[in-house]
């Protein structure tokens, strides 16, 4: 049996699990066609699982059978933990630090520096908002080995760059030349504000081995402020908490599917809001030992590639972009979709630009907030004005305001683009991919004895969203 009919006969094991043996999914069973076709359609046939219906069924109704959660629980096999709900309902979550670990190394095999530098033992500075990974302290400064656990080193106890000091980001600078990490890993926003100060002030920080970006999507402006700065290779590491590592970048700039953790069902939008090639995705996990997750909605857009990747890796999916979040999704005054990468594009060769953020506050209004690195700001606004109209066209409003500061949203994550009224993800989807509804089953919950919440994040994960970029991201 070849490599692709083993992770058919694998997927196939995990559907006819989830569908008589898991809770949550009792109430899918009438969608599936059964075994007589292939199980990439038995799976389109399936509705979608979203957070809010995990919150439904609870942790515990995601449990594969055998499964016994409290005791596991007692031995410190496994935690239990929230993810912090920034884009959507909060879920608890079974943490278990070797599948995440697994997860994580098969995404290394991604990326040939990755490869060569990310042995398992390797150091690795984190540069990303402490209620995602590390030890949150908005109200002062803890030592570096109050941030050091293990081989890894956190740089930042603040979930806001805007309220960094000179004082603070000196500190990261010199700490990176004293550590030394093969991995820098972070948050793009977090990572292009330390690069922009490093510029302004004159330093070249010693380059660590890899650059992975993480939690958020990250912007070709991003991209290019780290670039100049770090002077190393630069990946996008895509996934969740609940889902690990779905994708990672290739060292030729694309997005691939982690294969041996996940199967990805790709949902095309409808021509006139990017497809085909432009969509959502759906994450189906392979080998949690301790939650059946089918079918996930990761809540985020993909682009597809197109030609085959320059790398030679054709396993999977391959993407040519992560195109931001469905929640980062506007619209033309047309009503056709736009893509915060779309947006990210359109100002990437915008030259002064530090950062933006926009709002589309009704059909044909925008609003534009831009930071600025040297660029007047009369001007910069206009370059803005200009780009934006390329996109959204003659008929929208847009009104430019710069500003000193940018500000993420709690509990730490940039948000470039997003709409003040509800889209609906499932209207811009060809109507043959929206997934039908359904509920999980919420009596699920009382076949387990459920137990609180341990603590808040993990402080070991460090994947997704962003994301991410970003997912990737928590």
């Amino acid at each position: 049996m070849n490599e692709s009919a083993q992770r058919a006969e694998q997927l196939r094991g995990i559907l006819e699990t989830a569908l008589n043996d898991v809770p949550a999914y009792a109430a899918w069973r009438r969608f599936d066609p059964g075994g007589g076709v292939s199980v990439d359609l038995r799976l389109a046939c399936l509705p979608a699982l979203s957070k809010a219906q995990m919150r439904t069924c609870g942790y515990a109704g995601l449990l594969p059978p055998g499964r016994d959660a409290v005791a596991a629980l007692t031995r410190g096999e496994i935690e239990l933990v929230h993810t912090n709900g920034t884009t959507g309902d909060r879920v608890a979550n079974i943490w278990c630090q070797p599948w995440w670990d697994a997860a994580e190394r098969a995404s290394w095999e991604l990326h040939a520096t990755a490869q060569r530098v990310a042995t398992g033992a390797h150091l690795e500075a984190i540069l990303t908002s402490p209620f995602c990974a590390g030890v949150p302290c908005e109200d002062g400064y803890l030592s570096r080995q109050q941030r050091t656990l293990g081989r890894f080193l956190y740089l930042n106890e603040r979930s806001d760059p805007a309220t960094w000091t000179e004082a603070h980001m000196e500190r990261m600078i010199l700490e990176l030349n004293e550590f030394r990490p093969a991995v820098l890993e972070g948050n793009p926003s977090f990572l292009a504000w330390l690069a922009r100060h490093a510029v302004h002030r004159g330093h070249t920080p010693a380059p660590p081995g890899l650059l992975v970006l993480t939690y958020e999507n990250p912007s070709p402006l991003q991209r290019r402020q780290m670039a100049a700065t770090f002077g190393c290779p630069l990946a996008s590491s895509y996934g969740s908490t609940e889902a690990g590592y779905v994708f990672m970048e290739c060292e030729a700039g694309r997005l691939h599917q982690n294969t041996a953790s996940c199967h990805v069902d790709f949902l095309p939008f409808r021509p006139e809001h990017g497809g085909p090639l432009l969509g959502r995705i759906l994450v189906t996990t392979l080998d949690n030992p301790w939650r059946v997750l089918l079918r996930f909605d990761i809540g985020d857009v993909v682009r597809l590639a197109d030609t085959p990747c320059p790398c030679g890796r054709r396993d999977g999916l391959t993407l040519a972009a992560s195109a931001g979040r469905c929640v980062n999704l506007t619209l033309t005054p047309a009503g056709n979709a736009v893509t915060e990468h779309q947006v990210d594009l359109a100002l990437a060769s915008i030259a002064g630009l530090a950062e933006y953020r926009l709002e589309q506050t009704a059909a044909a209004v925008y609003r534009v907030q831009v930071m600025a690195e040297a660029k007047p700001p009369a001007a910069l606004a206009a370059a803005v004005e200009a780009a934006l109209h390329g996109v959204y066209g003659g008929a929208a409003s847009i009104a430019v305001l710069p500003v000193a500061a940018i500000h993420p949203d709690p509990p730490g994550k940039f948000r470039r683009t997003r709409a003040l009224f509800t889209i609906d993800p499932d209207r811009l989807l060809e109507p043959g991919s929206v997934p039908p509804v359904c509920v999980p089953n919420a009596s699920a919950q009382g076949q387990y004895r459920l137990l609180p919440i341990q603590r808040e994040i993990p402080r070991l994960s460090r994947g997704y969203v962003t994301t991410g970029t970003g997912s990737t991201q928590r």
